[in-house]
């Protein structure tokens, strides 16, 4: 396989994501002291995660961008002024499924080709209906382990769930005989960018010469055929294969256009790259409020073991909190359905700040806010039963 400049950045974006979440797995385990980013924080669809609060939550406050809100924005963004440049090349989900084509392709493995269906199609469309549908009600979290990136950031982490590994193995299967199944029938991810890059000015199209033999189209991931039209339809990924490909009849071939203006690949790619990396690191940083704003100064408790009950993005969190001596000496999660990528920071970290400071006005955790509030409306709730006996003694 000849390395392209698109294929530099899928191996590019994947040692990356590979290296951050070695690194939270060894800070969860305790032996660095530094974490670059959280699963939680790569999460594209931490921003779809706020609508259950915004739209069913009455004491909701806006508290600022957190990484995961701008993930999704920059993504959004991106698909604006670049079209589906994530997928084409950064998306780690479409990397594994290039290589393993790749390597089915290097074990002569037959190769089946599905071709461009609308029914098909369709599917991650519906698909993208239901995730958002279950969002804005407050059921993410059913769907949140189905998640393919979630669940390869949380195996990189070294975290290994039975539904993640299932869902990576069967599209690293399918993947030695087919093209980007995945990506082209499934995925809403890809679906949200599809709609989103009808809106803007990018497109990659041919000249008017052009007689439609799509000899540029002989290597498209997600098999498009141009059927007469100079232009390629939202379903294409951006992986520019078909503009790095010498047209047989016309050196120019497919070009990338953004309104009348053409850019050449070195310009798309890093423009992409950018825009994408540039928004996701700004925006938090511009518009961040990473403080509970809950304060419980001079607390007045009365010893014992108290059960206090949050909501968290799955659900109930039950803590067990225990107070010695007026303080708050340990802090125990009971129960809860959070998702793997999200919890285990949240339970570390927030407990310890609490201990320490003696207080609930703490800095959440970066792209689990929905957990860091549920678990300390839990442990509010259990102090406010330690203040309440302390009061009636």
């Amino acid at each position: 396989m000849r390395i392209k400049k698109g294929n530099i950045f899928q191996i590019a974006s994947f040692v990356v994501i590979l290296f951050t979440s070695i690194m939270y797995a060894l800070y969860i385990k305790g032996l660095v002291d530094f974490r670059i980013v959280s699963p939680s924080d790569l999460n594209p669809y931490g921003g779809w995660s706020h609508l259950k609060d915004f739209f069913t939550d009455v004491s909701y406050r806006w508290r600022g961008i957190t990484k995961g809100i701008s993930l999704s924005l920059a993504i959004t963004i991106t698909s604006l002024v670049a079209g589906r440049f994530l997928c084409g090349n950064i998306c780690p989900i479409g990397s594994i499924q290039d290589f393993s084509n790749y390597m089915g392709k290097k074990l002569k493995i037959k190769q089946v080709r599905v071709g461009n269906n609308k029914v098909l199609d369709l599917i991650k469309y519906l698909l993208l209906i239901i995730v958002l549908g279950l969002s804005t009600i407050g059921l993410g979290y059913r769907v949140a382990p189905f998640s393919p990136w979630l669940g390869l950031l949380n195996i990189l982490s070294g975290k290994v769930t039975l539904i993640g590994i299932s869902i990576l193995l069967l599209i690293l299967i399918t993947s030695l005989f087919t093209k980007r199944l995945f990506c082209r029938f499934l995925c809403p991810l890809g679906a949200y960018q599809s709609l989103i890059s009808v809106l803007g000015l990018y497109k990659i199209k041919t000249n008017a010469k052009c007689e439609g033999c799509n000899y540029c189209l002989k290597d498209c991931v997600v098999e498009l055929k141009s059927k007469g039209n100079k232009e390629l339809p939202p379903e294409c990924v951006s992986c520019l294969r078909c503009v790095s490909s010498k047209c047989i009849k016309d050196p120019q071939g497919y070009q990338v256009h953004f309104g009348n203006k053409r850019l050449s690949e070195n310009i798309y790619l890093i423009s992409g790259l950018v825009i994408l990396l540039g928004f996701y690191i700004i925006l938090p940083m511009a518009f961040s409020n990473n403080t509970t704003g809950w304060t419980m100064e001079n607390l007045n408790l009365k010893d014992g073991v108290y059960i206090g009950v949050g909501s968290g993005f799955g659900g109930r969190i039950m803590t067990e909190v225990t107070i010695r001596e007026e303080s708050i000496e340990n802090i125990f999660v009971r129960s809860h359905n959070e998702s793997s990528g999200y919890f285990e920071e949240v339970y570390r970290n927030l407990g310890m700040d609490i201990k320490s400071g003696q207080n609930l006005n703490v800095d959440i955790i970066s792209g689990a806010t929905a957990t860091s509030r549920g678990y300390i409306g839990a442990v509010r709730n259990a102090l406010s039963q330690s203040m309440e006996q302390k009061v009636g003694e």
